[in-house]
């Protein structure tokens, strides 16, 4: 593997051209494709030619800009070439598991400069199927695409009108994608016939827009490949009324009027992400693993957001996460996967913890997969999600990922971290109940205060959003849901198989 002197690293260059013709830019700087070989970036001007060769650029020679934009796929060296780094022969390492190395502490500069980090000695660093997430096989041509989201069912509060719970997914199963999309901290309603949650500790606040995230991201699915449909679960009611992120006691705390209605919502919320699994299930199938692992050949995606610190719109924030160049709020994508920051992500490789810890157990069973590259691989959700986008700062960068790919590291850096200045770290979250529960398809939600869990596995991951692309506007919003759905689809496809 080429050793990369970032220092030398002048030019800033767009990788999310190898995924597809355009990428989204949640900053709005102009980018423009010129052909298939060449593309010009416009926040530094640097041409190069992508192929197996380097080619002298003056451009990038005499160019004073670093390269921000952390990719771990191509850079320029210190004469000024253009490195195209998938070309490179030399096969990457294979350390001893029984001294596995350190993982790297991220630095601020893209290209690390100490050892390799965990990801860099065991995952591959070409990702063909990069290429082809804007292409990928369609059933229709999408201009004449005819696929709709329906609900397919409701939980509507006794003698009222209001949708608490609400299922979406296509009108034919049969036209039906391999993913369930879960909402459940997006919703708005206040009712008064329930009583707002109360107790010691817990959170009321709502995860503002990821509702809207979601069904932003099924829609895009929809329009870009008019390949199925997904299933979406919404939960309508504001996170003060009640928590379907949490077991059923929490989930309902302080609540005495309206307690049977909040208890049946909940119920209702979370069969109905089952009753998605099983439909799943029909269409597209089981795998047994050589490990006697089953699963469902699918993905549940339950969609989440955060602020990170004490920040505010007219004051910067002095705990937590280190604000957004633009707005307050930390930064980062959280992805989770039931996985604590410390020890199982600064663990190398994750493989090497054993069990059935965290989620993700039949994905890395499957044949050709580790549970290091599937988290933080170039072909992990994090990175696909960073290579597609295109803005220059750490808005919606994700972690773990190849390129940041231990949150520990971040969240104990003062580049980062406010708290970490004081010895303090801050907060990740790994996944919480939902993904919990919803890794497995035989849920009993009647043992409190934890349903038991069995049967075949279905594969799960949370995403965390941060603020600068939840409160970024509409356009924001949507380009990176269109960045969620190449990413999503281009991981589904490099899982699963192609579309039946």
């Amino acid at each position: 593997t080429m050793m990369i002197n970032p220092a030398a690293v002048t030019c800033l260059l767009l990788l999310s051209a190898l995924a597809s013709g355009s990428a989204a830019n949640i900053r709005g700087a102009a980018i423009d494709d010129h052909s298939e070989l060449r593309h010009l970036n416009s926040l530094c001007n640097c041409i190069s030619t992508i192929d197996s060769s380097c080619h002298p650029n003056s451009e990038c020679e005499n160019s004073n800009s670093r390269c921000t934009k952390p990719n771990g796929q191509h850079n320029c060296n210190a004469s000024g070439n253009y490195i195209w780094q998938e070309a490179q022969s030399t096969p990457l390492p294979t350390p001893a598991p029984t001294s596995p190395p350190t993982a790297a502490t991220p630095s601020p500069t893209p290209f690390p400069t100490g050892p390799q980090t965990c990801p860099e000695q065991y995952c591959p660093t070409s990702s063909p199927s990069r290429k082809l997430e804007a292409t990928l096989p369609r059933r229709r041509d999408v201009a004449e695409c005819d696929l709709t989201m329906i609900t397919l069912a409701t939980y509507t509060a006794p003698g009222t009108s209001d949708v608490l719970i609400e299922l979406k997914g296509p009108a034919d199963s049969a036209d039906a994608l391999d993913l369930v999309i879960a909402a459940a901290h997006g919703g708005g309603l206040k009712p008064t016939y329930i009583d707002s949650r109360s107790g010691s500790g817990i959170v009321t606040s709502k995860d503002s827009y990821t509702l809207e995230v979601s069904v932003l991201l099924a829609q895009s699915l929809i329009d870009t490949y008019c390949a199925g449909v997904p299933y979406l679960i919404i939960n309508h009611l504001h996170r003060s009324k009640l928590d379907a992120n949490r077991e059923l006691e929490e989930a309902t705390i302080g609540i005495v009027n309206g307690k049977a209605t909040a208890e049946e919502a909940w119920n209702k919320f979370h069969t109905y992400i089952n009753d998605a699994q099983v439909f799943v299930r029909e269409r597209f199938g089981t795998t047994s693993t050589g490990s006697g692992v089953t699963g469902v050949n699918g993905l549940f995606f339950d969609m989440h957001g955060y602020i990170g610190n004490n920040g505010k719109s007219d004051v910067s924030a002095t705990t937590g996460w280190k604000d957004d160049v633009n707005i307050h709020g930390a930064p980062f994508t959280q992805w989770g996967y039931r996985l604590s920051d410390d020890p199982s992500l600064t663990s190398c490789p994750i493989d090497n913890l054993g069990g059935t810890i965290g989620s993700f157990t039949h994905a890395r069973s499957l044949p050709n997969q580790s549970y290091e590259c599937l988290v933080r691989g170039p072909n992990s959700m994090g990175s696909r999600v960073n290579a597609l986008l295109s803005n220059s700062d750490l808005c919606g960068q994700g972690t773990p990922s190849f390129e940041y790919p231990s949150p520990n590291a971040l969240a104990t850096d003062t580049t980062y971290c406010n708290d970490a200045a004081n010895g303090g770290e801050c907060h990740y979250y790994s996944g919480g109940f939902d993904v919990k529960i919803h890794e497995r398809m035989d849920v009993d939600l009647s043992v409190l205060p934890q349903p038991t869990l069995s049967g075949e596995h279905f594969n799960a991951l949370q995403a965390e959003l941060p603020r600068c692309i939840r409160f970024g506007g509409d356009a924001i919003r949507s380009d990176f849901a269109g960045v969620l759905a190449q990413a999503t689809m281009g991981f589904l496809r490099d899982l699963n198989g192609p579309m039946p």
